[in-house]
């Protein structure tokens, strides 16, 4: 069981999070998955069956240890995922396998690269060559090997590491191909595989989304919801408001938006997506015998109850596949998916783990069963950058004088005239007489505020400089404080660390997956 609490991103370099704890995540492996969820029926199967079936298709055997991730360039505490499942497999003679979530949209467009100039650090972001936002990962245009080139080049020539990263390692197997312009998952897979290999973790497969979702077992997932969605949006959204009042979430879309539940129909947690077209969310019109299937609303076929009810229909593409729309799932369905029929062992980041506590309810709601075993992974790797060592509490600090300066300016000052100083002493102390005395009179006490500043106006005039000074250190705090986020942060992509630096991750991942 995964505590919620410890879910928190290590702060040291090289720090790394196992939840549950080592012991218990061996113990899980090995007891996975539950009896009662192989037996569960599944529409004219069982869970169990539709397992077997998809694992035969992917050619995987002995215990699956899943981790996942949208298909981008990912930081070192994603990888770690990747580094956990290796090792966790290897000790029960199972397959790790990295699902390349490539059904998802990339969320940003460029890649940071800190640059260290004449200046300091800088952060510069390079575009991603054809980057489209609206499309996913799967259909992201084809860009031509040339400008991939480029790109790489431009990452190794702006970054202080370039040629000693893991960059060049993964440059070449992206550009290792004869096609002009080669796919973007296809090019992206052969990366991974290549940074793997380079750090001792060869054997790891890589399946993508894309190919899970035409498959038997996924449709089956799909089929039950659509048999149900009315009841299956109904527990979603259950589940959903049970997070957010267990973590007292305030924002209406955390941890995933609520399902729309309206008189003829029900939203379900999958997108319709067609070539070239925007996703859709889907929705759900039942029928006496048949079910409508809605993009956004607009209705874009039918499927009859009775064919969704048997498992030979879905050895093949629907009709509605076969028209040109593909079903695609959102994060919740996705997870479901995965630890329902591929994986003994899910290994979550920060982020899944935490929303994946609405998914397991939701499941145990509609199904009366836990899903597969899973646990979460993270960890901390920092570039070798200049840093200052700034901390918040020394701006803070310094803040305080600055600020202390003008109220107080005789704590600060050295030379300031007696009569000056016996002058504030005796309004300061005329001020709380008033406050004790006369607290409702508030104007009288607003004009003693005002002649103490007037007062300390005059004695900072005796060292004009000191308030620029302490300005100036505040000032100084806090770009030196902008340049160390910069040379900290841990979401630098993970290529860009030398090999050494990741080959020390994957000792220490190792290490805490071990443990105990």
């Amino acid at each position: 069981m995964i505590r919620y609490e410890r879910l928190a991103t290590p702060a040291e370099h090289l720090g790394v999070l196992v939840e549950p704890p080592a012991p218990q995540l061996r113990h899980l492996l090995r007891n996975s998955p539950d009896s009662r969820l192989l037996a569960l029926p599944w529409l004219d199967t069982s869970v169990g069956a539709l397992r077997a079936q998809l694992r035969a298709q992917l050619d995987l055997g002995g215990p699956v240890v899943a981790a996942g991730h949208q298909a981008e360039f990912f930081h070192a505490g994603v990888f770690a995922k990747t580094i956990a499942g290796h090792a966790l497999s290897k000790r029960v003679g199972g397959q790790a396998v990295f699902l390349m979530v490539d059904t998802d949209t990339p969320k940003t467009r460029q890649i940071a690269v800190p640059q260290v100039t004449s200046r300091g650090l800088r952060r510069v972001q390079v575009a991603i060559p054809g980057c489209d936002p609206q499309r996913p990962f799967e259909s992201q245009p084809r860009i031509s090997r040339a400008e991939w080139l480029q790109f790489f080049a431009s990452l190794t020539s702006l970054h202080e590491f370039g040629d000693r990263s893991m960059l060049p390692t993964f440059a070449r197997a992206w550009l290792t191909t004869e096609e002009t312009s080669p796919p973007y998952c296809d090019a992206l897979a052969r990366s991974l595989a290549a940074a793997e290999d380079a750090l001792g973790l060869a054997g790891v497969r890589h399946v993508r989304m894309s190919r899970l979702c035409a498959t038997a077992a996924f449709r089956a997932l799909a089929a039950t919801m659509l048999l149900d969605a009315r009841r299956c949006a109904e527990r979603y959204n259950a589940a959903q408001a049970r997070y957010r009042e267990r973590h007292r979430v305030r924002s209406r879309g955390r941890p995933v938006p609520p399902l729309t539940v309206g008189e003829r129909g029900a939203e379900l947690p999958f997108w319709l997506v067609r070539a070239d077209e925007p996703r859709r969310r889907l929705s759900v019109v039942p029928y006496d015998d048949t079910v409508e299937l809605c993009a956004e609303g607009a209705a874009v076929g039918s499927l009859r109850r009775r064919a969704l009810a048997s498992m030979a229909t879905h050895e093949q593409a629907w009709e509605l596949e076969r028209d040109g729309w593909q079903l695609r799932p959102r994060a919740l369905a996705l997870s479901a998916f995965a630890r329902l029929f591929l994986s003994d062992l899910f290994v979550h980041g920060i982020g899944g783990a935490k929303y994946d506590e609405m998914m397991e309810d939701f499941v145990h709601g509609l199904l009366g069963v836990e899903p597969g075993a899973a646990c979460c992974v993270s960890a901390t790797l920092r570039l070798p950058l200049p840093h200052s060592k700034v901390r918040p509490a020394d701006i803070a600090a310094a803040r305080h004088q600055s600020r202390d300066l003008r109220y107080n300016p005789q704590r600060h000052l050295g030379n300031v005239p007696t009569e000056l100083l016996a002058e504030r002493a005796a309004l300061v102390r005329h001020g709380r007489e008033l406050r004790e005395a006369q607290p409702p009179d508030h104007e009288r006490r607003r004009v003693v505020f005002q002649e103490i500043r007037r007062l300390n106006e005059r004695i900072l005039a005796a060292d004009p400089w000191r308030a620029a000074q302490y300005e100036q250190r505040v000032q100084t705090l806090e770009e030196q404080w902008r340049l160390d986020r910069a040379a900290l942060d841990r979401e630098y992509f993970f290529a860009l660390h030398v090999q050494t630096t990741l080959q020390e991750l994957v000792s220490a991942v190792e290490h805490a997956v071990d443990a105990g």
